[in-house]
């Protein structure tokens, strides 16, 4: 006898807030979570990019859902955290809250290669702008929307990871490790909420090739492909903890 299959959780009714849409990961989970009922707010550098996935969104995504079950059409708000300052934050998240009022789910799929270049000869300013930008940056974005994550019913952060590698990853990897800490000590500090990160391995991006030039297209993974487990982790991981897929 073998076990059913897991029905898909789903998120009607809940604000997510997908930084780093415009990405391939980001795109993906933002497309799976509007296909389960969830109103998004889109953060990401481009945004044509943004526009488009919008549209999609609303055009293929949201008529295939019963009409009670729909979320909102996608906000969209591009946004380059790498000069970002503290009002920048609250000014985003003031219009969340005028919009929405609270935040049920942060997902952060933000990521910047930076220089591929051993420590000894890294340039200082490509570094602290990739430390910026990998770590700093969803730090102070999840700071800022903290007030909003309290006023759900179940606050949930999720941080997309990557567990780098040992030589030659830069501040990426640096930046990388920092987040996995962050998650223990963010979860371990706010038990009536839910922070955790999620590895999904090689998948097929611009972020992936830039750090990864000589990898085969065949050997990453489609967005699309780790979205099911991304969607259990979601449902049934352990806060604090991150989830890496082989």
């Amino acid at each position: 006898m073998t076990d059913s299959p897991r029905p898909a959780p789903s998120f009607a009714g809940q604000i997510v807030l997908v930084n780093g849409a415009s990405g391939a990961l980001g795109t993906a989970t933002a497309q799976t979570l509007a296909a389960r009922g969830a109103s998004l707010i889109l953060l990401g550098r481009k945004l044509d990019q943004l526009e488009r996935l919008a549209d999609d969104i609303v055009d293929r995504v949201l008529p295939e859902l019963p009409a009670e079950s729909r979320g909102q059409p996608p906000l969209i708000q591009p946004v380059d955290f790498s000069g970002a300052a503290p009002e920048d934050y609250e000014q985003l998240v003031t219009g969340i809250e005028q919009a929405f009022g609270r935040l049920d789910l942060l997902i952060h799929a933000m990521g910047t290669a930076g220089e591929l270049a051993p420590l000894a000869h890294a340039e200082l300013m490509k570094f602290q702008e990739s430390l910026h930008v990998n770590l700093t940056a969803p730090f102070a974005l999840t700071r800022a929307c903290w007030p909003l994550l309290a006023r759900a019913e179940r606050p949930r952060v999720l941080f997309y990871t990557d567990r780098g590698t040992e030589a030659f990853g830069s501040a990426h990897d640096i930046a990388q490790a920092g987040l996995e800490r962050l998650v223990r000590q963010w979860a371990a500090e706010s038990p009536e909420a839910w922070i955790a990160g999620f590895d999904p391995g090689p998948v097929n991006s611009r972020l992936r090739h830039a750090r990864f030039p000589g990898e085969l297209t065949e050997d990453r993974q489609p967005p699309c492909a780790v979205m099911p487990a991304m969607l259990d982790w979601l449902e049934r991981g352990q806060s604090g903890a991150i989830h890496r897929l082989d």
